[in-house]
C-alpha cells in the first residue's frame, strides 16, 4: 500500500528548486507516496518560486520548471471549506491560516505532514505527526 503524506509548499519548493542535499532528501522522501495538500498549495508554491526568481536565486525558466513539477507531484488536492477551515481557524493563535490548513488536512487523513519548516513542527496545537527534513 502506498503511504499517504501531506506535503506543504516548503517541501515541494525544496524538492524541485533545490539542487543540493536538502532538495535530494525532499525528492526521495516524497517519491512513491500518495501526496495530499490543500488546494492552495499551487498558489503558495508559485509565490515562493516567484520570490526566488526575483531575488536571482532561480532563473525564470528554472522557476517555471519547478512550478510545473511541484504541480504534478501533488496527486490529491483537497478543498478548504468546512472542517479543514474550521480546524485551521482553531489553530490561528499559533499558526498562519495557510499552515493551519496543512495541519488540519494531516490530522483529518491521519497522515504525516512533511515539511522543511521546523517552526511549524514545534508550534503548540497541532495533533498531526510531522516529518521535518533538514540537512544533518
Amino acid at each position: 500500500m502506498t503511504a499517504r503524506l501531506v506535503v506543504d509548499a516548503s517541501v515541494l519548493v525544496t524538492a524541485f528548486a533545490d539542487r543540493g542535499v536538502l532538495g535530494a532528501a525532499a525528492r526521495r522522501r516524497i517519491a512513491g507516496s500518495a501526496r495530499h495538500a490543500p488546494h492552495l498549495v499551487d498558489a503558495e508554491v508559485g509565490n515562493a518560486l516567484r520570490r526566488m526568481v526575483l531575488r536571482g536565486e532561480l532563473s525564470p525558466v528554472a522557476g517555471d520548471r519547478s512550478r510545473r513539477l511541484a504541480a504534478r507531484a501533488v496527486r490529491h488536492r483537497h478543498r478548504v471549506p468546512g472542517r479543514l477551515a474550521d480546524r485551521a481557524w482553531e489553530l490561528r493563535g499559533n499558526l498562519s491560516f495557510y499552515d493551519g490548513l496543512y495541519v488540519a488536512l494531516a490530522e483529518a487523513l491521519d497522515a504525516p505532514l512533511v515539511t522543511v519548516d521546523a517552526r511549524l513542527a514545534t508550534a503548540p496545537g497541532p495533533r498531526c505527526r510531522f516529518e521535518v527534513l533538514a540537512t544533518r
